[in-house]
């Protein structure tokens, strides 16, 4: 009969174990072809925080940070995994059909490969959670489910808008008062819209990376 102490060793071992088939699951490295996994974070920026969150995307993952100027002429097909951000404009993201058409060229559309997020003013909020996408993507996207879509907030910045959307802007921050009564979240927009402000959460990127890896690890079981 195995003793006490026997079983814990077995235990230990078994625990050791899982950890490791965890790690190399989510290895960078290709062990089997020698091939390093590769991910790209491509942020389409105006006010900065799509940039914020795609910096700290890629050092979670050990990625390749590239602004959308660059990586438009960049074959994007080399990557296992592409994430694109942008922020929200009229709730859709910005330059999505760019990026789109870029997919298209470079093979990556439709692949399962592809990562988007958008970031916005206004809190995380069941509205703004399905209203987002479906400005963005087509029914027939939506439908099956081609790009993970996540939303985080930013915040809201005058410092590089043009003319036309600083005046929008300042509209739309006369018009928000109006609407304090539709819940917290409008209220905190309502009060923060005036002198701009930033509320960039870290920790916000936790479903995105996971999601991220999941992929990362598909492809080096497929590959």
């Amino acid at each position: 009969m195995k003793s006490v102490l026997d079983l814990c060793d077995a235990s230990s071992k078994m625990s050791s174990w899982s950890l490791e088939w965890k790690w190399e699951a989510l290895s960078s490295t290709n062990r089997t072809t020698g091939r390093t996994m590769s991910t790209a974070v491509i942020y389409n920026t105006v006010t900065g925080f799509s940039r914020t969150y795609a910096e700290w995307i890629a050092e979670e993952l050990g990625a390749e940070l590239l602004p959308w100027q660059e990586a438009k002429s960049k074959n994007l097909a080399g990557y296992d995994v592409v994430i694109y951000g942008a922020g929200v404009r009229m709730s859709a993201v910005r330059g999505f059909n760019d990026f789109r058409r870029k997919l298209k060229n470079d093979g990556l559309y439709g692949t399962g490969r592809v990562i988007v997020f958008a970031t916005g003013g206004t809190p995380v909020h069941p509205e703004r959670n399905w209203r987002s996408p479906a400005a963005t993507l087509t029914k027939e996207e939506l439908a099956r489910g081609t790009f993970p879509f996540f939303y985080f907030e930013g915040g809201i910045a005058y410092e590089g808008l043009n003319w036309r959307e600083k005046t929008l802007l300042k509209i739309f921050s006369k018009r928000v008062q109006k609407h304090r009564h539709r819940g917290e979240w409008a209220e905190a927009v309502a009060n923060g819209i005036i002198e701009g402000y930033d509320h960039t959460d870290r920790e916000a990127i936790t479903p995105l990376v996971e999601e991220a890896r999941r992929i990362l690890a598909s492809e080096r079981v497929s590959s």
